[in-house]
């Protein structure tokens, strides 16, 4: 229902309907996450730690986010362990923080509910929960088969 939602356009927070290509069967996979975005910088965090999108990310960085009739080829990069704690430490509290304020309360919620650590523990976090920058890319074979 959130996929059918999402694809027509309505507004649903952070969240976008994102194509990542399996990484065993090379079938693209559609799901819904929320994409957390600063002034610079759009992220994907693993929130329910190195769940199978986070794998299949990491093996092929080539994703496409889509919401309504927009859509858009990214690449995404992990963090690696030092960039990742400074994510949680310093990057992730200042952008909820300067979120509107219907968001900032739903990522504070949503966060504290689901990974705490997020917030008190960032060289933890870093360790159990992936993060993705994500950085405009270009179109490839996934266009053709991901409609």
């Amino acid at each position: 229902m959130v996929n059918r939602l999402l694809a027509m356009g309505v507004p649903m927070g952070p969240n976008v309907l994102v194509t990542i290509r399996g990484r065993i069967s090379g079938e693209p996979r559609t799901q819904p996450l929320a994409i957390f975005e600063t002034e610079a910088h759009r992220y994907l965090i693993g929130t329910f730690g190195d769940v199978n999108w986070c794998r299949n990310l990491r093996a092929n960085s080539e994703i496409q986010v889509r919401h309504g009739r927009r859509q858009e080829q990214l690449i995404a990069r992990e963090l690696p362990s030092a960039e990742a704690e400074d994510f949680f430490g310093h990057v992730l509290p200042n952008g909820i923080a300067n979120m509107p304020i219907h968001m900032k309360l739903f990522g504070r919620v949503f966060v504290r509910a689901t990974a705490p650590e997020m917030f008190s523990d960032p060289v933890g976090a870093a360790r159990t929960h992936p993060v993705f920058e994500l950085s405009p890319g270009h179109p490839s074979a996934m266009d053709q088969t991901a409609s």
